[in-house]
């Protein structure tokens, strides 16, 4: 947070800071089928293109999605996605490559969705999760028995957070800083790449959630916010952190020289 009040004396006009809705369980008062598919909608679009375009032409995504109502949009078919929604995302500059695939399998989430009724399915899996959204989010996106397609376990805890939960999406500038920080150990992790992200397991992806939890509790923010901070350090539109940058934040707060570090290590010598 200090690091981006340096950057931008304005970020936190810029994140998601809402107080969440829903931190004591699943909501006992039933949630509206437009209101679960617009964010399962919005989430799935946020993995196919920079959040920046996405959030641009958010207001008017009601329009394509036909009021995000989930019978309209179970019923398309290739050809309405391919000439009617890609082409719109197109014309407002907010497409991409996956866009046509995404939207197929976001029709067969929003037939899902419809048949077994949007709040008594999200119920069934909180149930399932003991009423842990962090659970939830790796049941809808890795689970044989929840899982909903197009859904990874990222792209479903962003659409419980815009639902009103409070939880981390463990997206890649998530992972680069955890990971940078020590705070979790990734099997997979090529750091050659400045930004390169570490290629998370299911299990991996539920640890970082879990420490984004911890981390957000020791700083008295809430989770989804804690989140939203992280990833405005490292995202494009943000202050675009490098690995090396996430790891001297850590070294800045517990008092130790990066610099010297590393030249000890140059040097063979053993630093602690």
């Amino acid at each position: 947070m200090n690091r981006l009040d340096a950057w931008r004396s304005d970020w936190r006009s810029q994140i998601d800071a809402e107080t969440p809705e829903f931190v004591g369980g699943f909501p006992p008062n039933r949630l509206s089928d437009r209101r679960v598919f617009e964010a399962f909608t919005v989430a799935l679009l946020s993995g196919n293109a920079r959040w920046d375009r996405i959030a641009a032409v958010r207001p008017a995504l009601s329009e394509p999605f036909h009021h995000y109502d989930l019978a309209r949009f179970a019923a398309l078919s290739d050809v309405n996605i391919d000439q009617t929604l890609v082409p719109w995302f197109a014309r407002h500059r907010a497409g991409s490559a996956g866009l046509a695939q995404g939207l197929r399998r976001l029709r067969r989430t929003a037939t899902v969705l419809e048949a077994h009724g949007s709040y008594e399915y999200l119920r069934d899996v909180f149930a399932a999760a003991d009423g842990s959204p962090d659970r939830a989010a790796v049941l809808l996106g890795h689970s044989s028995q929840w899982k909903l397609p197009g859904f990874g376990i990222a792209l479903a805890a962003e659409a419980l957070r815009l639902l009103g939960f409070d939880l981390s999406k463990p997206d890649r500038h998530v992972l680069r800083a955890l990971g940078s920080w020590d705070i979790v150990a990734f099997s997979r992790w090529d750091r050659k790449g400045e930004f390169t992200a570490p290629q998370a397991r299911p299990k991996e992806l539920a640890s970082a959630m879990t420490a984004v939890r911890a981390l957000a509790a020791d700083n008295e923010v809430g989770t989804s916010v804690c989140t939203s901070v992280i990833w405005t350090a490292g995202a494009v539109s943000g202050a675009r952190l490098t690995n090396a940058e996430f790891a001297a934040l850590a070294m800045e707060a517990s008092g130790k020289d990066l610099t010297s570090m590393d030249r000890g290590r140059k040097d063979g010598e053993t630093t602690v």
